[in-house]
């Protein structure tokens, strides 16, 4: 799990999601772990998204500056 003041990159990002799906897909977590790993799959993904977003404004930005 990241700490709370530390952001991943986003393609580090995208692997522990997929870390994480797989954990949860193993079945062998408590329910507490479980509820751990959604939560941290879930800030992941907010945190992805919004990199997503930021970098489509960003080249929309940067194509209408061309125009």
């Amino acid at each position: 799990m990241t700490k709370k003041n530390e952001t991943l990159g986003y393609d580090k990002a995208v692997i522990r999601i997929e870390e994480i799906v797989h954990q949860m897909e193993e079945g062998s977590h408590s329910m507490d772990d479980l509820s751990k790993l959604v939560k941290e799959a879930s800030k992941l993904i907010k945190e992805c998204r919004l990199k997503l977003k930021m970098t489509e404004e960003e080249i929309t930005k940067a194509f209408s500056e061309d125009e």
